[in-house]
């Protein structure tokens, strides 16, 4: 399985605009975004907003939030898209089916698409902190001690779900209608229409079976170190993840491949 990963994430990364776009783009203009705050924003005012001291384990914490992100999930969706249309595009599904079974070469596409959306997140997060710490270099601002290791271990699981979600929604609709176009425009969709329909409607209980309600209620859960109520949520992000997942899986053992 190792090795039918490593083949995905070459192949992916053989696509370099695809690549590049899918997983540097989200980190790229994020960093330009603080850098752009921190110069232009706080600088012009004369403060910084950082304070006297700075938790970089809050800092990081923050960071993860990015995996909600309206736009980031359109990125996203390319990613994991690209990863899955590459064998329907290029007709090589008939190469490899015979050799592996279709649900190691799905589970293999998945675990792929998975580690580059990871690997985006976890570059959003090392890029504000690369900036947050030249700030504080030239600010002269404290460190304060690491705590809270236990709590963006947990908000990063929170968006390693909500990020699963994506991927199990977006895998479904690429295989369904073998295009990544159709599949990213209806994935950026969806997650439109939540946030709209968010904002509409409010983040009440009615809304709690929505990815982006799930994930913000779990994120509250952990700042708020409170014991309960964090099933709910976590079942939904879970069914999100799942459902279309074993949908997506069983759609594609059932295609015809024998020409494609």
């Amino acid at each position: 399985m190792v090795r039918l990963v490593g083949a995905e994430l070459k192949k992916f990364a053989a696509q370099r605009s695809l690549f590049m776009a899918a997983v540097f783009i989200v980190p790229a203009f994020a960093t330009l975004i603080k850098i752009l705050m921190q110069v232009v924003v706080f600088r012009r005012v004369g403060q910084s907003n950082l304070g006297s001291s700075v938790d970089l384990v809050a800092e990081a914490s923050r960071s993860f939030g990015l995996s909600g992100n309206t736009l980031a999930h359109l990125f996203f969706a390319l990613a994991v898209a690209s990863i899955f249309v590459v064998d329907y595009r290029f007709s090589t599904w008939r190469h490899f089916v015979p050799r592996r079974s279709r649900s190691q070469l799905w589970l293999a596409k998945f675990l792929a698409a998975c580690c580059c959306l990871i690997l985006s997140l976890l570059l959003v997060t090392f890029s504000d902190l690369f900036v947050t710490m030249l700030v504080m270099a030239v600010d002269g601002t404290v460190l304060t001690p690491l705590a809270g290791l236990d709590q963006l271990f947990l908000l990063f699981s929170v968006a390693v779900l909500e990020l699963l979600a994506l991927v199990s929604v977006t895998a479904l609709l690429t295989v369904l209608f073998r295009s990544s176009m159709a599949a990213v425009l209806i994935a950026f969709l969806l997650t439109l229409g939540s946030v709209l329909v968010q904002a509409y409607l409010g983040a009440g209980q009615d809304l709690w079976w929505l990815p982006s309600i799930a994930a913000n209620d779990l994120r509250i859960l952990v700042t708020s170190s409170a014991s309960s109520g964090a099933v709910t949520p976590l079942a939904a992000l879970l069914a999100w993840m799942i459902v279309p997942g074993v949908l997506g899986l069983v759609l594609f053992n059932r295609q015809e491949l024998a020409t494609e």
